[in-house]
This record gives structure tokens, sequence and C-alpha cells, in this order.
């Protein structure tokens, strides 16, 4: 997550000349003066930190150089990268910034921002156009879910969707500042998720039943989206629309510099995780491995919602404890991966092709039942 490393251990100083050698080097040859230029001043990558000696100006902007040569290669390589994944130079300030790299703090907080703002005011405009009691933002989503779940069983994928009700609660947790939690349509919510989750389990059940497994061969799993509809009052509070765009508008330089604090630890917890996950999947053959495209963007779209997350907690009274269990977490993290620990990882790794093969069946039944609840036999 921080890079590639690159020009050994050293640290030099590095001009923009030597940058694109570099990345020419490593295949990059299409990146010119001028894009590199505009990286800059789009602040994709720091200022130089050294002026240039030079009076022309060509000839000072080429003395010009930063004092970390390692540190801008790694950024600028990862620059090219963003470029191919996300649609516009703007889209990869905040991305950057979650792998770690510097991006000034007033376009951190207007990446953060933008699209929690864009919503708020498409849901404020909606409710000014189509009715005047703020309530009804009620009905507008659950119209809107209605026409999802319409469009989903058209297109034969019922497979993948929740229950209409659950979905009408979920979307009110996060974007209805005044939804009532105690309300009889929030219990339907949660009612019908828990018929729609021990569906799912009898249907599994009965998938791995005609692959000769036994029920005992399931591993239970304690958290599901139930849990989450029932945690709903603690998300309502610090999670929804409103707390978050709270939370960006008044948050503080000192606060992002706290966020990015936090976001050192995981991302040394995610190291660790990315290199246990190599570990076990060393066997796994290529076909069953994920792009790295896209592995990346959903990390890197979840290290948002963890920095939106954080800067809620912290201006809401958590700041202690965060400060406290993030650090201790990753060094539990670092305690427990012993080379025992690493060996016992590659043993399991030999096993995990055959569990694959074992379970694509059960998957691909458990998918063609779904599809199938409800259609005319």
């Amino acid at each position: 997550m921080n890079g590639e490393m690159v020009m050994g251990n050293e640290i030099r100083a590095m001009t923009q000349d030597e940058l694109l050698t570099e990345m020419g080097w490593r295949g990059h040859d299409d990146v010119t003066e001028r894009q590199v230029a505009d990286w800059r001043r789009k602040d994709l990558l720091p200022p130089f930190d050294v002026a240039g000696g030079g009076r022309g100006r060509r000839r000072g902007r080429e003395r010009s150089s930063w004092t970390n040569g390692k540190a801008v290669l790694n950024q600028a390589l990862w620059v090219r990268k963003l470029l191919q994944i996300y649609r516009s130079k703007e889209s990869i300030r905040l991305p950057l910034w979650v792998l770690g790299y510097p991006v000034p703090l007033n376009r951190v907080r207007e990446a953060l921002g933008g699209p929690l703002s864009e919503i708020a005011n498409e849901i404020a405009e909606a409710i000014e156009n189509e009715a005047r009691a703020s309530g009804e933002i009620e009905d507008m989503i659950g119209e809107a879910t209605y026409q999802h779940v319409e469009e989903m069983r058209r297109e034969g994928a019922q497979a993948l969707l929740l229950p209409q009700h659950s979905l009408e609660a979920l979307f009110n947790v996060f974007l209805n500042q005044g939804y009532d939690l105690t309300d009889g349509a929030f219990e339907l919510g949660v009612e019908e998720m828990r018929e729609y989750e021990a569906a799912m389990r009898q249907r599994q059940d009965a998938a791995r039943a005609a692959e000769g497994l036994s029920d005992g061969d399931r591993a239970r799993q304690d958290d599901s989206l139930e849990s989450f509809i029932e945690r709903a009052p603690f998300i309502k509070q610090y999670f929804s629309l409103h707390q978050l765009k709270q939370a960006v508008d008044e948050c503080t330089d000192s606060d992002l510099r706290a966020v990015q604090r936090d976001l050192s630890y995981l991302r040394g917890m995610v190291l660790l995780l990315r290199k246990i996950m190599m570990i076990l999947m060393r066997e796994i053959p290529d076909e069953y491995k994920p792009k790295w495209e896209d592995r990346l963007r959903p990390i890197l779209s979840f290290g948002r919602l963890v920095i939106l997350a954080d800067l809620s907690l912290r201006r809401n009274g958590y700041a202690g404890k965060i400060d406290y269990f993030l650090p201790e977490a990753l060094r539990q993290f670092q305690q427990q991966f012993t080379e025992e620990m690493e060996r016992e990882l590659i043993e399991t790794s030999k096993q995990i092709p055959e569990v694959i093969e074992t379970c694509m069946p059960i998957i691909v039944n458990t998918f063609l039942q779904e599809s199938q609840v409800g259609q005319p036999k």
C-alpha cells in the first residue's frame, strides 16, 4: 500500500528530468514532462523543495528538484496507476492520501465533502420540489428501492436482492435524518431480513447436501446484515449522511492530521493481511485470483469510508479510544505474525484449491436456487 520500493534504500534528490528517466526505465516512457508538471500543479505530486539555481526559466526549472526522490518516484508511479482506474485527476487525490502520500489538506477536505454535499443537495432539492414535509423523504426512498427491486427482477438478478423493506430501512438509516427507528416500517425491514437470511441458510444447506456434505461442515457466521440493522441506532447517530457531512464541514487540519496518523496504522495492518492473503493464494489457479485493479479500487473506496467514520467518531468523543486501539491492534498483528504462523499458512495454502473445488458447486447451486425463487413453475 505504500508504493514500490525503488532506488534502493538511499534518499537522494531528484529533478523532474530524472523522474521521467526513472519512470521510463519502469515501462512508463509515455509519461511526458508536461504531464508531470500538470501533476504538480494539481497537487498529485508535491512541489519542488529545492529551488533551481539557474537564471533562465527553463534552466531554473530543470535544476529544481525534490529532496526525497524515492518517495516522489513512488508517488508518481501510483499516480500513473490510479489514472488508469479512476476517471479524472481530481478523483485520485483521496486515494493517494489513503495510500500515505502527501496531498494538501484542503484538497483532502474537498474530496471528502464534495460527494456528501452532492447527495445532500439532491435530497434537499427532491424534498423541495416534490414534497413540502421533510418526512416525505421516506416515501421517496421507498419508491426508489421499489424501482430498483423491479429492475433487478426484470433482469433476472433476484439472487442478489435484499428484501425491499430491508433495503428501505438501510437507506433511511443513512440518508433520512428524521427516520424513526421505533416505527413499524423499520421493524418490518428487520423482520424481512431475518426471514431472508433464514431462507438463504436453508438453500445453502440444500446445496451442501446435494454435494454430499453435512450441515455440520458449514461454518456459522455470527455477523450478518441483520446485525447491521440491529446496530442501526449507533450507525444513524454517527455514520448517517448528515453526521458525516457535518464532521467533514467542521473538521480542522488537526483533525485530518489525526486521521492521517490513523491511516498509517491501518495501512500497516492491511500490509500484513496482504502478505497473509498472498501466502494463502499461492496455490490457487490464476483464473480464481482477482485482478489487481479489481482488488485495489474496493480497498481505496473502503478507505474513504474509514476516513469519514474516523472523523465522525473523533468529533463525538471517541478520539481517546481510537488513539489507544489502533496502535495496539497493529502491535498485536505484528506480534502474531511469526515464522511459525507463516509456515502454518503455507501448509494451509496447499488445501485451498481443494476447498475451492468443493465450494464452487455449492455457491452455484445456491445462486441457481435463489434465482428461481418466485419464478413461475
